[in-house]
């Protein structure tokens, strides 16, 4: 997806947000009689713990999340071919339903249904067309207030990555590059802020957070700032943390310093539209992603060029690991070899594009 610089959203909808958000916490918490920060621990491979009674678990089978493509057509008529894999599968990611705390969150930021949905060809501007529910689950519109563009399928397959990665014990970041307003990392702080198993993690945002041009009429809706990003995880209660990191520039630029860091990424998700913006990122910080991690992009299936940067840089490197798909746009993998990166093999391109 393209990111920039978002709409400048009326206060009072950023303050209802977080009122909405705030008072289904405390709803919910006084439904259940416990803290909502206690709801979704204790997940084994196997079994959830019933909501109502920590200490008693109840056997319920988790199935995996579905894979494949959707088709991108306004019948989404391969959804009908999505598979399940079974649980001992690389392929599988567990579905483990969000608490109520979380699937308030999960609404708020993929945007409302009443909210309607953006007319392409005004650039977002009202009057919208109506919210089409297969459509936003795929992430195939464009939300007119939400905070992210990824449609609830990636979106849960985000949270199911960094479940998994928090369950298995992978040690690491999780690192987002390209965040548009920052809804699938404000998902990845509530994640970590509202799950005391979680391991400690640092969140990287990678981001240009400005307008390089050329988005026409859609320049207010997709070009975002740093500013607006970090106000919209103020909305939701989650800025004042000090393993928030704000990268601001073009990955070329900011990926640098990254080539000979140790720090692990336990989770890494790449939404950066061309062939230039993933091979920086790829030669910068692959290494990084220990065995066991999870590698999400964001726009394979989609972006010719993107899918050619991978092929290249799979090729290159003899990396083993196959794409798995999450929808039309998107796939990951799970990191199954510790493979070495030769910066040498990285390839020139003659005209370079920029991230946004």
């Amino acid at each position: 997806m393209m990111k920039g610089k978002a709409v400048a959203k009326p206060r009072h909808l950023i303050i209802g947000v977080a009122v909405i958000v705030m008072a289904c916490a405390s709803y919910s918490s006084l439904v259940l009689g416990k803290s909502l920060s206690k709801q979704s621990k204790h997940c084994s491979r196997d079994k959830v713990l019933d909501a109502n009674n920590e200490d008693e678990p109840v056997e319920e089978e988790l199935t995996c999340l579905t894979l494949g493509d959707t088709g991108g057509g306004p019948d989404l008529d391969l959804v009908k071919n999505r598979k399940q894999p079974s649980r001992d599968s690389d392929e599988c990611l567990l579905n483990i339903p969000p608490d109520p705390y979380m699937k308030i969150v999960l609404d708020v930021l993929v945007g409302f249904p009443n909210a309607g949905s953006c007319n392409f060809s005004t650039g977002c501007k009202p009057p919208h067309v109506p919210y089409d529910k297969m459509k936003r689950q795929y992430g195939l519109d464009w939300p007119p207030y939400g905070f992210t563009m990824t449609g609830k399928e990636r979106l849960n397959n985000f949270r199911a990555a960094i479940n998994e990665v928090n369950r298995n014990k992978i040690e690491g970041a999780i690192a987002e590059f390209g965040v548009w307003r920052g809804g699938a990392m404000i998902m990845a702080a509530a994640v970590q802020k509202h799950d005391d198993t979680a391991l400690d993690r640092d969140l990287y945002l990678f981001d240009a957070f400005q307008s390089f041009g050329g988005y026409g009429k859609s320049e207010d809706y997709l070009a975002v700032s740093i500013e607006q990003v970090k106000s919209n995880f103020e909305s939701f209660g989650l800025l004042h943390n000090d393993k928030l990191h704000f990268i601001k520039g073009l990955f070329q630029d900011t990926v640098k310093d990254w080539v000979d860091r140790d720090d692990t990424i336990a989770v890494l998700r790449v939404d950066g539209n061309f062939y230039e913006s993933y091979q920086d990122v790829l030669y910068a910080v692959f290494m990084n992603v220990p065995v066991g991690g999870i590698v999400i992009f964001d726009d394979v299936m989609s972006h010719k060029d993107v899918m050619e940067c991978w092929i290249d840089f799979k090729s290159d490197h003899g990396i083993p690991e196959e794409l798995v798909q999450i929808d039309f746009h998107s796939a990951w993998f799970r990191k199954t070899n510790d493979t070495h990166i030769d910066q040498s093999k990285k390839r020139k391109t003659a005209n370079l594009k920029k991230e946004g």
